[in-house]
């Protein structure tokens, strides 16, 4: 079992004055981690940020609860003008989740932050 964390790769600051954030949420994003997944989402947006990038390469489970923080996220994101969510993502029982639930139909999913970046870069 691995522990959740988040790490910021942009501020808050950066990620308002670019329009792009990006943080890293690792190890096992469940029903105890969904509240300070949503509570850092939420802060990047109320900060400004327009396009949210998650890496979640290193996350190795993602429950439902997650899953329903992402979809809100979408319209939080949408609503504050048209921004977007992209997530980063890599392990195989972390991809099936998203199949599953059918979020990546409302989020664009990476194998790389860098394939992230650029498609926002062409995006903007």
């Amino acid at each position: 079992m691995s522990s959740f964390y988040i790490s910021d790769e942009t501020t808050f600051e950066e990620a308002a004055t670019g329009g792009v954030g990006v943080f890293l949420a690792g190890g096992e994003i469940d029903y105890a981690a969904s509240p300070q997944l949503k509570e850092h989402i939420t802060r990047h947006i109320k900060a400004g940020t327009q396009h949210l990038v998650i890496d979640l390469s290193p996350a190795t489970f993602i429950d439902s609860t997650a899953i329903g923080v992402l979809m809100g996220a979408v319209g939080s994101l949408r609503e504050a003008g048209g921004g977007t969510l992209s997530v980063v993502c890599v392990h195989d029982n972390v991809l099936k989740i998203f199949e599953i639930s059918g979020l990546q139909a409302a989020i664009t999913l990476y194998r790389s932050r860098e394939e992230a970046l650029s498609a926002l870069t062409m995006v903007g």
